[in-house]
């Protein structure tokens, strides 16, 4: 806006102090200190030939009276009573002398409430107080932001960090268990090919001893080869050797015979025989049945002591298999036990697992509905600054106009009254005044439709010239507005995101450690049924073992048995052999000597008429 040339007022008293720029309706922060001010006045070249501005002596002022800014219209020069006009409102020079205390102001003035806008003594008159200045520093909402940014920047650098390490570890032990795979390959592969090569030293060594032993064989045949002469002497050597040895066995034979013919006729030596044979017979009977009884007493002692033995050993079993069974029930109760804690443990896990997922999520919930809450909320703030200023603009604008009605209503009110008192003083030197009055007051009128004409015009470029400045104000201010909603709302939404990816975070660890408690629970499960098969195996085990003894002292038995059996028929066998011996015997020797002489085709001719005759040579 260009700045317009100063108007001296040369027919007002001028107050202490000094003029400064700007019109009625420009709202200005003033101090206490500053009384009037200047008012700028629309240039003379500008000002339409014949008005009220273009006249000398005719100006527009604004007093300023304590911090207020009240606008003066342009009278004729000599008809303005400026004292009049420049005086403070009551309510402006209590606002200036402040002695506008709590007693003196009225409940109705208390109660309504404060804004910084107030009208001064004539129409079109408004003054602006002046702001105290904020607390907070103009950088606030940069420092804000930079102090959220630097937070979100901590934030991802720490998640990147911990990204960072996870993956290292993930990569440590990834190359722990490949480092140990290959050690362990490396390992195997060193013992194959140390068994490898003692495999084939082994192979060596006997392949090397055959050879040794395939050269001796072939050198202890070339040694053991024979020449004719050896082959026939060692002919002559066997035929030599078979000769004696039948000529040996055919006197073995010979000395056999005889001594079997001398024992069948030597009467003596036969009965002495018989004798001895029966002492024999009859010692080894009885030393058989004292060996039996000692052998039956054994066999009993034996029996009992194997008794003894078995039921030690069943009781010991027993006592044992108790001992198991008691220590088997503890460990399966210990067992039991562990798993009802790891299954409890592992439910309170999944339910505090799930009630901060749901927390998490109510959370999630709750911010997205806070959001939408702060997006109604703005929404609702905006339309209510929107509707708030359209309603100021409107009762602004209605109480300009009732000011004007009312005026222009003054005004028509007093000629009227004028014009009615001439025509009631009818005289004619009345009468000549009031037509000079009547042309004062055409000429009046014709210079308020003028002024009126001007003021509407200044009004209208004045409403114009506000406008751009409000227009300019609310558009810096939207702008300003715009920003620091753009700043909340990416704040809002960096801290939204945040809080979200912190949210997934924890979604993300829960399901991993539901993951885990599942894997874990598996696990469990197949400890526990790997265990109850190890049990069961471990039974069977026992049970056969228990049965496999028993089969075997089953076996022990019967084999005792089989044995005692056995030895009873083997010496009920030789008691009947002795029997069968002892009675063929006596009827050999009947025989014999019922038939003395057997076979005497051998015996000498002279011998042979006793045989005819035993009587004369047998006893009497």
């Amino acid at each position: 806006m260009a700045a317009r040339p100063l108007v001296a007022a040369s027919s007002v008293p001028e107050e202490p102090g000094r003029l400064a720029s700007g019109t009625g309706r420009e709202r200005s922060c003033l101090t206490q200190g500053e009384r009037e001010r200047d008012v700028t006045a629309t240039p003379p070249a500008q000002a339409p030939r014949g008005s009220a501005q273009g006249k000398p002596g005719n100006v527009v002022r604004a007093c300023v009276i304590g911090g207020l800014c009240a606008r003066v219209p342009d009278w004729p020069q000599g008809r303005t009573n400026y004292s009049k006009l420049c005086v403070p409102t009551e309510r402006a020079a209590a606002v200036h002398h402040g002695w506008r205390g709590r007693g003196s102001m009225l409940y109705s003035q208390r109660s309504r409430p404060r804004h910084r806008e107030v009208t001064g003594p004539q129409p079109h008159s408004v003054a602006v107080v002046a702001k105290f200045p904020s607390s907070r520093p103009r950088d606030f909402a940069i420092l804000e932001r930079r102090r959220h940014e630097e937070a979100r920047e901590q934030i991802l650098t720490f998640t990147k960090l911990n990204t960072t390490e996870r993956v290292k570890n993930k990569w440590a032990r990834v190359t722990d268990q490949k480092l140990l795979h290959n050690m362990v390959q490396r390992e195997v592969y060193r013992t194959m090919e140390e068994y490898k090569m003692h495999l084939n030293e082994r192979r060596e060594r006997l392949s090397t001893l055959l050879e040794r032993e395939e050269m001796a064989y072939i050198k202890e045949m070339e040694a053991m080869e024979e020449t004719t002469l050896e082959r026939q002497a060692k002919m002559r050597e066997r035929v030599k050797s078979l000769r004696e040895k039948r000529e040996k066995e055919r006197m073995d034979f010979i000395a056999e015979k005889r001594d079997q013919q001398f024992r069948e006729q030597c009467e003596e030596l036969r009965s002495l025989r018989s004798q001895i044979h029966l002492n024999e017979v009859c010692t080894e009977r009885m030393a058989q049945i004292v060996l039996k009884e000692e052998l039956n007493r054994q066999r009993k002692e034996e029996d009992t002591i194997f008794d003894q033995l078995w039921e030690q050993d069943r009781l010991a079993k027993e006592e044992q298999e108790e001992k198991k069974r008691q220590k088997r029930i503890e460990l399966n109760q210990e067992i039991a036990c562990l798993q009802k804690a790891a299954s409890e443990a592992q439910k309170m896990q999944e339910k505090r697992l799930k009630e901060e997922e749901s927390k998490l999520m109510a959370e999630e919930q709750r911010l997205i509905k806070l959001e939408e809450e702060r997006n109604l909320k703005e929404k609702q703030q905006n339309k209510l600054q929107v509707k708030s200023m359209l309603e100021d603009s409107i009762r602004l604008k209605m109480k300009r106009l009732a000011r004007e009605q009312q005026e222009e209503l003054a005004l028509d009110m007093k000629i009227l009254e004028h014009v009615m008192q001439g025509y009631q003083d009818d005289t004619e030197e009345k009468r000549q005044r009031k037509m000079e009055l009547r042309k004062e007051q055409q000429l009046y009128r014709e210079y308020l439709a003028q002024q009126l004409e001007e003021e509407k015009r200044q009004e209208r470029e004045m409403d114009k010239m506000i406008e751009a400045e409000l227009e300019k104000s609310w558009a810096k201010k939207s702008e300003q507005m715009r920003k620091e909603k753009e700043a909340r709302k990416r704040l809002m939404k960096d801290v939204m995101d945040t809080r979200r990816v912190q949210i997934q975070e924890k979604l993300e660890r829960n399901a991993k450690l539901q993951e885990e408690l599942a894997h874990d629970k598996e696990l469990l499960e197949s400890a526990t049924e790997e265990h109850k098969q190890l049990e069961t195996d471990r039974n069977a085990r026992q049970m056969k073992v228990a049965q496999q003894y028993q089969r075997d002292l089953v076996s022990q038995v019967a084999y005792q048995q089989s044995q005692r059996q056995a030895e009873r028929e083997e010496e009920q066998r030789e008691f009947e052999a002795g029997l069968t011996a002892e009675k063929a015997y006596q009827n050999k020797l009947r025989e014999i000597l019922s038939r003395p002489y057997v076979g005497h085709e051998n015996i000498h001719p002279l011998r042979r008429g006793r045989i005819s005759s035993p009587k004369d040579w047998l006893p009497q």
